[in-house]
């Protein structure tokens, strides 16, 4: 029998700046599929289907603590498990696998994190505390506790005519203050509602009154009785255009907006093109 001939063609020559291939996990270590904690308390793992259970060792004493799982293991390509934090009161664990047999504990190997997602992982829900998923330079999966700063939980925020509206849980001083890169700009009252929350109003007269410099778009916080505000579950890694919040308008003109940092807190940009914000 006949066959055609083929003809090759020779590869081209790999470019200096191509982009190296990915790593892979060192022989013998088990290999993370995915790994999250994507409402702030609970982790999902999987890892390449393997024997034994997952756990997570504590850094700090070398504590090995058992995982139960909330949801069944029914994919036969996986070993998986979502988990509760909430009783974890170490700084740092490191995911591994235990071998069925009661050998040692094995660390979870995980391929390198993605630096410019736009998911991030939400605080926990008394907002004191938010859980990081890291890699070593072994390529370890690592778990951080990573303490954060009091805040007060915004509740609502909308438009009433002209004004904002903003609606956050009760503290002992009850001012809303509007802050600036030099300090105070800007206070308000705050009024008990009737579900026992806190509520306070800006007009465009009120921001008029900012003592910012004109002609130049500026970014404020907010603060209730001193601490800053914190938007509820928040896990976007730039809420400026994930989330839509309202804006008060100066005729054509947008002169306010309620705005989101990266860290999931409040505040107000003024737009000073025009000598103020009304």
């Amino acid at each position: 029998m006949r066959f055609p001939l083929r003809r090759t063609v020779d590869a081209p020559a790999a470019a200096d700046d191509a982009a190296p291939p990915p790593p892979r996990p060192p022989r013998g270590r088990p290999a993370a599929a995915y790994a999250g904690v994507l409402d702030g308390r609970h982790l999902w793992l999987a890892i390449d289907a393997a024997p034994g259970s997952l756990a997570l060792r504590e850094t700090d004493s070398g504590d090995v603590v058992s995982l139960r799982s909330e949801v069944d293991d029914d994919d036969p390509a996986y070993r998986s498990i979502r988990v509760d934090l909430a009783g974890l009161a170490g700084a740092s664990y490191d995911a591994v696998l235990v071998p069925g047999s009661g050998g040692r504990a094995r660390p979870v190997w995980i391929s390198p994190l993605p630096h410019d997602s736009l998911v991030r992982t939400p605080v926990s829900e008394d907002g004191r505390y938010r859980w990081d998923l890291g890699r070593l330079d072994d390529g370890t999966l690592r778990l951080t506790r990573v303490e954060q700063p009091e805040t007060v939980l915004l509740r609502r925020v909308g438009l009433a005519g002209d004004s904002f509206v903003l609606t956050t849980d009760p503290v002992p001083e009850p001012v809303l203050t509007l802050v600036g890169d030099t300090g105070s700009l800007l206070e308000r009252p705050m009024s008990p509602t009737r579900d026992g929350l806190l509520e306070a109003t800006l007009s465009l007269a009120d921001l008029s009154l900012a003592d910012l410099p004109p002609d130049v778009p500026a970014e404020t916080r907010v603060l209730v009785g001193g601490l800053p505000v914190r938007r509820r579950r928040h896990d976007l890694s730039r809420p400026g255009i994930g989330v839509i919040l309202p804006a008060l308008f100066d005729g054509d003109r947008e002169a306010a907006r309620v705005r989101v940092t990266p860290d999931g807190l409040l505040g107000v940009w003024l737009d000073q093109r025009t000598g103020g914000a009304a």
